[in-house]
């Protein structure tokens, strides 16, 4: 029996996909920084970079990043609210993957999930 009950959840696609997700955030990076993020970390950025400690991404760069962050995904997408669950520490070791968990949870509607997630 196949019906709604016992169907699948599809994979998310379109702007709620992580790989969709992780590119256009290493694009919004690499705006904020300057140039194409390509040319940081020896032209290797993955989810695992972390965006002050690789990138040296300032307090500048995270509230622009936010803000683009918040054009392309729109007002769910808070960065400074998210920041706001963190301690100095989580945000001082934040990765690109962790930015890009948090979009995606948050287009996926789960920002209760998404906030203070890191430990």
């Amino acid at each position: 029996m196949n019906d709604e009950r016992t169907r699948p959840t599809p994979a998310p696609t379109g702007p709620a996909d992580g790989t969709v997700v992780l590119e256009e955030v290493l694009e919004m990076i690499g705006a904020v920084l300057g140039e194409p993020v390509d040319d940081f970390h020896d032209g290797e950025i993955t989810r695992e970079t972390g965006l002050h400690e690789d990138l040296d991404m300032v307090s500048i760069d995270f509230a622009d990043l936010g803000g683009r962050l918040a054009t392309a995904y729109g007002e769910r997408v808070n960065l400074a609210e998210y920041f706001a669950g963190l301690d100095l520490s989580q945000i001082m070791y934040l990765t690109v993957g962790d930015i890009v968990d948090y979009v995606v949870s948050c287009l996926h509607g789960d920002t209760a999930g998404a906030a203070g997630h890191r430990t």
